[in-house]
Order: structure tokens, then sequence, then C-alpha cells
């Protein structure tokens, strides 16, 4: 058909002008990198001090800063230390890595990343029928057009980390496998911050072998950390966790640059100290939030997948939204959503709102997030594409796909039922 050829032209231009200005700023860039201008620097520092034997002071900020000096001794002093404000058990992860020097590793790092991406589109191929079978190409563009995909892999963080985990909750939601989703989603508490407001509406929609997956993991993840750090030095972390963000270090704690609801809110100059009762009443908006997300996905009804797919996208999207810290490489997670709703929309493209097309556009229009990050400084105003999109998509969820059939299994791929 000329017209889908023509649209697959389009799309797969669009991406490709995207990547190609992802690689512009990564050749920009590259001196800092090597100097150790990256996030990826707070990791390989919780490696160096697990491998010394230092976890019983992992949060201890003069050590941190003195060991990211051994190794990125400019970067230190052109923008400060970074501080490893993770959990305990992530560090583990690094250990390996610090038998390289820095760049090596950052380098190992960038080629696990993109391993990852790969594993997860992969793993989500058989649930976006439309882009397998007619836009093959968009599966491998449009991930790396994603900004924050590029981010992630330029600061060597740990976000596509979280993707992948959230990409095989998603498949064993899908098959019906709620223990095994919750044991998935509890290995993402790395990031607990955008884990922990899903099991909320999980809670809400009482799906209790997921919840309870996420408790047995979670309770191992405590016991790990106790053992790398010690009960001291643990219950010294959420103190810790708290003082970064409220100290606001430079260049560390932006809530300008955070494209959720916190960052709309207190990402101003005026709110620079914002009163108890501003703070009150934005836990109040996010919690409101989540109750009216988890109303628009019905878990346990898996017969129409758009639908499905829609609350799905629209709890993982809030997730995010209602987040105490999100940054753009934080936002790698909504690429699964992003997904789902592309390949539904390529599905039914004329029938498809210009809305729901806009937003797609928006999040994967690259300009934007460089503009609103770098230029303006103000990436919290992205919060309002995503608020819309995660409207739209409540929208479709709540129209469904005609003529769902009730036989179908919750074992198989919706991509492979007849």
């Amino acid at each position: 058909m000329p017209n889908r050829t023509r649209l697959r032209f389009a799309l797969t231009s669009f991406c490709l002008g995207m990547i190609v200005m992802h690689g512009v700023l990564f050749w920009i860039v590259r001196q800092q990198i090597v100097s150790g201008s990256s996030d990826f620097r707070i990791f390989y520092t919780s490696g160096l001090m697990l491998r010394r034997g230092e976890g019983r002071v992992l949060y201890s900020e003069e050590l941190q800063t003195r060991i990211e000096r051994e190794f990125a001794q400019p970067a230190v002093e052109r923008g400060g230390p970074l501080p490893y404000n993770h959990l305990p058990f992530e560090a583990l992860l690094y250990v390996p890595l610090t038998y390289l020097n820095y760049f090596a590793a950052y380098s190992l790092w960038f080629a696990v990343n993109i391993l990852l991406l790969a594993g997860s589109i992969y793993s989500l191929r058989f649930y976006l029928p439309t882009l397998s079978a007619d836009f093959r190409a968009l599966l491998i563009f449009a991930p790396l057009a994603f900004f924050p995909i590029a981010y992630v892999l330029l600061q060597g963080q740990d976000s596509i980390l979280l993707l992948a985990l959230y990409v095989l909750v998603y498949v064993k939601l899908r098959k019906g496998e709620d223990l095994q989703a919750g044991a998935l989603l509890g290995l993402g508490l790395f990031k607990f911050h955008l884990v922990l407001p899903f099991a909320f509406m999980l809670l809400l929609r009482r799906r209790w072998r997921v919840l309870s997956g996420i408790s047995i993991v979670a309770v191992m993840e405590a016991a790990v950390s106790w053992a790398i750090v010690g009960g001291s030095e643990l219950l010294y972390y959420p103190h810790f966790v708290w003082l970064v963000n409220r100290e606001q270090a430079q260049g560390v704690i932006v809530p300008a640059n955070m494209a959720n609801l916190r960052g709309l809110v207190m990402g101003w100059k005026m709110m620079s100290s914002p009163s108890p009762l501003i703070e009150l009443g934005l836990l109040i908006v996010s919690v409101g939030l989540m109750v009216w997300a988890s109303r628009q996905w019905q878990p346990s009804d898996l017969t129409d997948q758009r639908s499905w797919n829609s609350g799905f996208s629209v709890c993982v999207i809030v997730s995010y939204l209602v987040g105490y810290h999100g940054y753009n490489h934080d936002m790698s997670f909504l690429l699964l959503p992003l997904l789902l709703a592309l390949d539904r929309t390529l599905a039914s493209w004329r029938a498809t709102s210009a809305g729901v097309k806009l937003m797609l556009g928006l999040l994967l229009f690259s300009p934007l997030s460089l503009f609103l990050t770098l230029r303006w400084s103000h990436e919290n105003l992205f919060a309002i594409v995503l608020l819309s999109l995660a409207g739209y998509l409540a929208a479709s969820a709540a129209t469904g796909e005609p003529g769902a059939s009730v036989n179908k299994s919750p074992e198989l791929p919706d991509a492979l039922l007849p």
C-alpha cells in the first residue's frame, strides 16, 4: 500500500534524524566522557569502595569524593563530586567493572546497556504485531531515537536495566504469571521511586501474588544490603538521601529538569524553598493521580489486549510522574508504553486521534528535550506531554477493542493468537 510505504519511510527517516542528532551530541561531549564527567563515575566509585572493603562507609561523602578524584580529578574540580545515593545491593553489580580502568569500564557498561536494550525489544516483539510485521526498522531505530535512551548511554546510567525489567514484568503479567512478575519488579527496587508507585497501583487492584513477589525479593535485597554495609550504614541511608535532596547540590538535584509532578510544581525559582503545605498538596495530588491511573487498568482481564495495554501504559507513565526524583535518563522505561502506543497507532492510523500522534511525536522529538534541558533548563515542562499522553491513553483504555474474544488464553502472546 503506497500510503503505508510513505508512512514507513517518513517515520524511519524521522528516527534516523534523531539518531544522527544523538551521535553529534556524543561527539561534542566525548572529552567530558573520557575525563569522567558522566554519571557512571558514581557507580564506578561504589564498586571500588566495595572491592576495597569500604562498604561500611559507603555513604561517606568525604570518602566518595576522594575516590572520585583518583580517576576523575578534572571532572570533580570542574563540577564537584557526584554522590552515590543508590541502594547498597546495586553497588555489587559494578564491582567486576572496577578491574578495568574507568573509560574501559564505561565502554563495557555501554555495551551491556545496548545488549539489554536489544534483549528488551526482542522479548517485546510478539506483543508489537504491527511493528514486527510492517515496520521492522522502527523496532531498531525508535528505541535509539528516544532521547532518554541516548542520555542513559551517554551518562552510563542504570535506567535501561529498569526498562528491561519492566518489559519482563509486562510479558509475565500478560501470561498471567503474577508471582514471577512481582519478583522481577522487586529487582527494580534499585530505583524504588519508580517502582513503588506502580506497586501501590497494583495494591489498589489487589494483585496479591505480584505484591508477594515484590516483597520476597525486597527482603532478600535488604538482607544483601545489610551484609554489605551493616545495620548502622543501612539505617543511615534514608537520612543520606534526604540530605542530598534537601541540599540540592550544584548539578545533582535540579527539580527544574525533572519531567514529573515534583518538577512541574517545584522547578521554579519562586519554589526554591517550598512550604510544607505545597509539598503536602503535591503528595495528595500524586496519590489522587495513582488512584485515577489504577482505575484505567483491569490487569485480570487479558481478553482485550488494546485496552489492557493502554491501562498498563497509563500506570507506567504515572509511576514516573509521581516519582520524587526523575531526570531524562529515568524516563527510559517509558519506552515500553511508547512502543505499545505506537504499535496500536500504526495498526489504526486513520482512526487514532491527532492528539495521540502528537504526543508520541513529541516524545521522540529530541530537539524539544535538548532545548528544555540544555537551553532553557526547564525539562519539567515535559511533564505536560506525559500527562496529556496518559489522558489520551486512558480514553483509549475506556474505548477498548471491539469484539475482543473471551476465549483467548493468557498463556500465549496476543500477537500469536487467532
